[in-house]
């Protein structure tokens, strides 16, 4: 039912660190009392010991890189977003596409070098489209020419510059692929140190989201409590779960496959989660509206775009490229807005025949009214 997958992915894992010692000093601890205010918890003492331990991995390889800070910066800065830890970094090396995979960092390097460049430009283009969104829509394998990435590159909202650099890293990725490489190596290194430390909280993941779920499969859980009008045939569906190290309070699901009826089911589960800071958090934050929620959705919808995103889909649920086209925008541009308004639950997500649409979610919008019923007029 669930196959869970402890083993550290060196890949992912990797460039992971790399773009939290880019960052500012004790990246994982301001990340973690954030999310603590964020959804009203008090770290329990194995929430505690994952802090610390993560803590003191950083510092490590902040040290270690620390005459190297520079390349580092240069190829791993963050977007503004503490929470999302992904670079550049992770689009060169096409890590957003391998966090299933066991490869180490040296046999990755092998798999890039082994891409025809059809593939590789293709992979890259998924990744830059994705960038940033916590959703993603179907690849696009027919995306493959230069043309195409630096076409999806300019529809980024991100400053020119970045556009620019990213550009250049895409036209000269050999040279810089072996940089990174250089860098992960080290990173991967340091992690190697820690490997039993950390599968220790894996263990203990393991042992929470089993008592939790009580025989039931993760992406049944996800898809029905976090999701619940999606029709998608999850019963005795197995469900392939790989843990997530650094980024500890992770949480994500998606498809691998053609058609969802057959597609396979991926999850990644950060070892943060415990009985004390549970997945039924996560679902209680999403169903209360505070007022830092409330000021987060009107800021959402005084943005024109956004707003005609869930007015074209109150009555009928639309696909990306359609609202895209609909709406007179890129795809990436509506992958953005798309993700931001499923983060604070004003828009869900549908199956219409074998694809995912996206819908507004009306129970979320009746109580934000409500709530600025009662909150503007005591009613």
């Amino acid at each position: 039912m669930n196959r869970f997958h402890i083993e550290l992915q060196y890949v992912s894992e990797s460039v992971t660190l790399l773009n939290m010692a880019a960052h500012q000093e004790q990246y994982i601890t301001d990340y973690m009392y954030q999310l603590a205010a964020r959804y009203g918890m008090t770290p329990d003492e194995k929430a505690k010991k994952v802090v610390d331990l993560l803590q003191e991995i950083e510092d490590v390889a902040r040290a270690e890189f620390s005459k190297d800070m520079q390349t580092l910066r240069f190829y791993c800065e963050m977007e503004e977003d503490i929470g999302k830890a992904d670079s550049f970094a992770n689009i060169l090396l096409l890590a957003g596409k391998t966090y299933n995979n066991d490869r180490s960092v040296a046999e990755h390097e092998t798999y890039l070098n082994e891409l025809s460049d059809q593939e590789y430009n293709a992979a890259f283009y998924d990744l830059v489209k994705a960038y940033g969104a916590t959703t993603v829509d179907d690849g696009d394998d027919d995306k493959n020419t230069v043309t195409d990435v630096m076409d999806i590159i300019f529809q980024m909202e991100i400053s020119d510059s970045r556009k620019l650099c990213l550009q250049q890293l895409f036209l000269h990725r050999k040279e810089h692929i072996k940089k990174l490489i250089a860098l992960m190596l080290r990173a991967e290194k340091i992690l190697k140190k820690y490997e039993k430390k950390l599968m220790v909280f894996g263990k203990e993941l393991v042992d929470y989201v089993e008592g939790e779920l009580q025989g039931r499969s993760l992406s049944d859980f996800i898809l029905k409590e976090f999701y619940g009008n999606m029709s998608i045939p999850t019963d005795n569906r197995d469900c392939e779960i790989y843990l997530s190290y650094l980024k500890s309070a992770y949480m994500g699901f998606y498809l691998k496959g053609d058609e969802i009826e057959s597609a396979e089911h991926v999850a990644v589960v950060g070892v943060i989660f415990s009985k004390e800071m549970s997945f039924r958090n996560l679902l209680e934050q999403r169903a209360q509206l505070s007022e830092d929620k409330v000021m987060t959705m009107l800021k959402l919808l005084a943005d024109k775009s956004k707003l005609q995103i869930l007015t074209a889909t109150v009555d009928e649920p639309a696909y990306g490229s359609q609202l895209a086209s609909m709406l007179g925008l890129t795809t990436a541009t509506i992958s953005h807005h798309t993700s931001a308004l499923l983060e604070q639950d004003l828009l869900t997500l549908d199956k219409v025949d074998t694809k995912i649409y996206y819908r507004a979610n009306p129970v979320m919008i009746r109580a934000l009214i409500q709530y600025l019923q009662e909150t503007l007029l005591h009613e």
